[in-house]
């Protein structure tokens, strides 16, 4: 299951994946979620997503990579994703992938969103 919630009052677009995904479940979402970022964009809105994939199951690198394929098409320089992670593993093969990005892994929310809201702080190394 992935979902999105723009409820968040700073703005933060919030997507909360769980189990595992079909390459057209990551297709769809991604479409989707291009489109919210496109509307934020033409508002002048700064793109900022935690993205909570603490439930999610993430072994297959097949659709590790579709998803990272994913990011880069999405997001732009400039735009900030925290990626909650399941555990510290994933955390650090995320942070070896998106070295020099705007997108970082975090293991708790708290310091995920402080990041996003924090425009001068680089990414976790």
């Amino acid at each position: 299951m992935i979902e999105r919630d723009l409820s968040d009052p700073d703005g933060i677009i919030t997507v909360r994946s769980s189990g595992d995904w079909t390459r057209a479940e990551i297709d769809e979402h991604f479409a989707a979620l291009r489109e919210i970022v496109a509307s934020r964009r033409r508002n002048g809105d700064p793109i900022r997503v935690l993205s909570d994939l603490s439930s999610a199951c993430t072994d297959d690198m097949g659709i590790n990579d579709h998803i990272l394929d994913e990011c880069h098409r999405t997001y732009q320089p400039g735009d900030r994703v925290a990626i909650l992670t399941p555990g510290p593993s994933s955390k650090r093969w995320l942070r070896e992938r998106l070295r020099g990005s705007e997108v970082a892994a975090f293991s708790s929310r708290l310091p995920a969103e402080m990041w996003l809201m924090a425009d001068d702080l680089p990414p976790p190394e």
